[in-house]
């Protein structure tokens, strides 16, 4: 994994933190359209972040299996 493809999963992590922190802030204020709303996108969010880890670590396998395939 490149520091290119680690800053864009730090930048999925904080937007994960700060949508479920804006869930919780409106589930006190009693506004329960945006509070299901944010955390639909917090949800949404935090689903692209798994699919981005296991597809670089896919490629990161395939990558290294490639590799070695060279080499023999």
């Amino acid at each position: 994994m490149n520091n290119k493809e680690l800053l864009k999963i730090v930048g999925y992590c904080v937007l994960i933190c700060l949508s479920f922190f804006v869930a919780t802030r409106y589930y006190f204020e009693d506004n329960k359209i945006c509070t299901i709303c944010w955390i639909v996108i917090g949800g949404r969010n935090l689903y692209d972040l798994v699919r981005r880890i296991k597809n670089s670590k896919k490629e990161d396998y395939e990558r290294n299996s490639d590799n070695h395939a060279d080499k023999q």
